[in-house]
C-alpha cells in the first residue's frame, strides 16, 4: 500500500495585492474576452472575490515550495459579501464563473488577510 501524506504549506507569500471595487474587478477580469464568452473564474470565500497569479515553477520557486513556502506573484480582490455562482458583464454579456473555495483552509486564510487590507468594505 502507498503511504499518502497531506502536508499543507506553512506559508503563502503574496508579492503584490491590488484591491478593486467588485464591479471593476469583474470588468477587469473579463477584459479580452469576446462578447458572450465564458471568462476564467474568480474565487470566493468569506465575503471576498479574488484572482491570483502563481509564480513560474523554476528551480528556486520549486525549492521554496518543497520547503513549505508557496509564492503568488499577485492577487486582485474585492469585497463581495454574498456568494453568487457567476457574474455577467452587462455591456459585453461576458460571464465570469465564481467558485466557492470556502472548503480550502489556505483560501480562507487568504480571504481573512485580504479583508484586513480592504479599504472599500
Amino acid at each position: 500500500m502507498v503511504k499518502v501524506t497531506i502536508k499543507p504549506y506553512d506559508e503563502l507569500i503574496i508579492h503584490e495585492v491590488m484591491e478593486y471595487k467588485a464591479e471593476d474587478l469583474v470588468k477587469l477580469h473579463g477584459l479580452g474576452q469576446r462578447a458572450g464568452a465564458l471568462a476564467p473564474p474568480l474565487h470566493w470565500t468569506d465575503g471576498v472575490i479574488f484572482g491570483f497569479h502563481g509564480m513560474p515553477h523554476i528551480a528556486p520557486i520549486v525549492k521554496e515550495m518543497m520547503e513549505g513556502r508557496l509564492h503568488w506573484m499577485s492577487v486582485t480582490f474585492a469585497v463581495f459579501p454574498v456568494y453568487q455562482s457567476a457574474v455577467t458583464i452587462k455591456e459585453t454579456n461576458v460571464k465570469i464563473p465564481i467558485i466557492d473555495v470556502s472548503n480550502s483552509e489556505i483560501f480562507r486564510d487568504v480571504a481573512r488577510a485580504l479583508k484586513q487590507l480592504a479599504k472599500r468594505g
